[in-house]
């Protein structure tokens, strides 16, 4: 008879349970998350968790802000800290979680405020430079990003099988696994049906390195600092704008109403589809079931 193999011991140092708490989070915060647990690690990564205290967690948060601010993309190093701290607390929240520790000194440690957005939806002017600099295959992307107003996880997930050709739809897979179904224009429809279609092969690097040269190309889009967020940004402005309507704004960008107002206003995907059409992507068929018709 043979004998079960004893289950291997938890770890209980702070590198120990950086994979452990990575394999709990989705793929995009995963890597968010990774480089930061890795820098706390090269202060932390030998120490048990019982022994941190939230003062070694506050010093390494301003550590690393104070990291950030030498570089020309960040303005105060704000962000970095903000992440280094949410990262650390999930952490110990795994550690928790798995009765390591009974205490996450990373949840009194307060984060800094965000700074106001800086993004303003970009000009048809801009727009028209940018899909004058980019390449044709380039040019579906981003009409796919200003038609679905996706979040970058949308794009990266997208698959053939979240295509609705009979509906003119895609389900975008999103944030924390949310899924949503989008309209698209029918050319949009048209080009995902081939199974080659470039919309498919996608990759964050890919994505990054688009925006770096368009930079090189338009000394206003390195300015902003424009990425993928910043069409999506624009469309939904734009439905909110050519609607008037903020709740369909919301639900255009796959946002939850908050409050409990929230739970009786009920957008279809009709309406969404109605809101597609003011926005000035197309007809869609969907959006002549939608209440907004009449």
């Amino acid at each position: 008879m043979d004998r079960a193999t004893p289950a291997q011991p938890l770890p209980i140092t702070v590198a120990g349970w950086i994979p452990l708490t990575l394999n709990t989070c989705t793929p995009s915060t995963a890597t968010l998350y990774r480089h930061y647990l890795e820098l706390f690690a090269q202060r932390h990564g030998d120490d048990d968790l019982a022994s941190i205290r939230a003062t070694h967690i506050s010093d390494f948060a301003t550590w690393t802000q104070t990291i950030a601010q030498r570089r020309r993309s960040s303005i105060d190093g704000r962000s970095a800290k903000e992440h280094a701290i949410a990262a650390v607390r999930k952490l110990f929240t795994v550690a928790m979680q798995n009765d390591i520790i009974i205490g996450n000194p990373a949840a009194v440690i307060t984060k800094p405020r965000r700074h106001p957005t800086r993004r303003v939806p970009l000009t048809s002017e801009q727009l028209n430079d940018v899909f004058d600099a980019a390449a044709d295959h380039e040019t579906v992307l981003l009409r796919f990003l200003l038609e679905t107003a996706c979040r970058r996880e949308g794009l990266l997930n997208l698959t053939p099988k979240s295509v609705h050709p009979t509906r003119q739809t895609v389900i975008l897979d999103e944030k924390h696994t949310q899924h949503r179904e989008q309209p698209v224009s029918a050319a949009i429809i048209d080009a995902l049906a081939d199974s080659s279609c470039p919309l498919y092969t996608w990759t964050r690097r890919r994505l990054d390195a688009l925006w770096v040269r368009l930079g090189r190309e338009l000394d206003w889009f390195a300015t902003l600092g424009v990425t993928t967020h910043w069409f999506r940004h624009t469309t939904i402005t734009r439905v909110e704008h050519r609607t008037g309507s903020y709740t369909l704004a919301a639900a255009f960008a796959g946002h939850h109403l908050p409050g409990s107002t929230g739970t009786y206003i009920n957008i279809t995907v009709a309406d969404v589809c109605w809101a597609f059409e003011q926005a000035g992507y197309g007809d869609h068929p969907l959006a002549r079931q939608s209440r907004r018709q009449r």
